[in-house]
């Protein structure tokens, strides 16, 4: 299995395995389907989440980067909806930030994704959230996650 996708899967599974309801967290998702990958939205999953794969760059730094070596930087890009608690002005915006602060949360747990022998070495969330109203999903709010994955990978392994 490649690098990458071992970073796109444990993304996916740090969500679906933490994001319990429980605790701190005030969804969940750990019921069957409820976080896919590569997936388009689907009406009967909400609150899911979908993870996409979003595209690689080097990360070189000269006279840093071992030559043995490549630093890359993958992003995973993490889309979640939820139904809004109410039908009050904004709702489904905050619902869905309370949602993108579960899977933050859950994704932070572990820096490294559990894949430090990987060769992955720390990651960065962004978070924005939409209204459904504005998507043409009126009682929805929608959450989109940008997390930056920073690692190193042996030349020619």
């Amino acid at each position: 299995m490649s690098t990458e996708r071992a970073i796109v899967e444990a993304v996916k599974s740090q969500i679906a395995t933490l994001v319990n309801g429980a605790g701190s967290y005030t969804y969940d998702l750990t019921g069957t389907d409820r976080v896919v990958t590569g997936q388009r939205f689907q009406p009967h999953r909400v609150p899911g989440v979908y993870v996409f794969f979003g595209g690689i760059v080097p990360a070189q730094t000269p006279g840093v980067t071992v030559l043995s070596r490549f630093d890359r930087t993958l992003t995973v890009q993490v889309e979640g909806w939820v139904a809004a608690d109410s039908s009050a002005p904004g709702e489904a915006a905050l619902d869905a930030l309370d949602l993108g602060s579960d899977i933050m949360r859950a994704i932070e747990t572990d820096r490294s994704l559990t894949l430090a022998a990987s060769g992955v070495r720390d990651l960065e969330v962004g978070v924005q959230t939409a209204d459904g109203q504005e998507l043409d999903r009126p009682g929805l709010g929608l959450v989109v996650l940008q997390v930056s994955v920073f690692y190193t990978e042996r030349a020619g392994a």
